[in-house]
């Protein structure tokens, strides 16, 4: 990504994403459904929606949202401007909640094969870089 350069989406079975990774994230969706596991979530979140969840899980006050570290939020959420669902490089998977489930397990176990990685403290968050 060039900072200021555009951020072109698509979607892929409902799930926003950047252009640039539709074909990984169609081949994951499409291995998790052929290995019984059905992924769905959200990807892209506008700087304006990033603000909201940080106002959601962190509180509503400037250094709140702006300042305060994202593990003292509840649960852990990215500063705005520094989250990679800002530029459709991340995805939160719905049905991801514990480390339990069958699709994080199945993430766990095959995600990396298509340049996903999770985020340890958040066992719905999968990304292109971890983060």
């Amino acid at each position: 990504m060039v900072p200021g350069e555009p951020i072109v989406l698509a979607s892929v079975d409902g799930i926003t994403v950047n252009a640039r990774i539709t074909g990984q994230v169609a081949a994951m969706v499409t291995a998790a459904g052929a290995g019984g596991v059905r992924l769905t979530g959200g990807g892209y979140r506008s700087p304006a929606a990033q603000i909201e969840t940080r106002r959601a899980n962190c509180g509503s006050s400037y250094y709140a949202i702006y300042e305060m570290p994202p593990s003292a939020c509840r649960p852990p959420t990215a500063r705005p401007g520094s989250s990679q669902h800002e530029v459709g490089l991340a995805i939160d998977f719905a049905n991801c909640q514990s480390r339990g489930s069958a699709c994080y397990r199945w993430l766990a176990a095959n995600a990396s094969k298509f340049s996903f990685y999770n985020l340890p403290s958040e066992p719905w968050h999968w990304s292109t870089t971890g983060r």
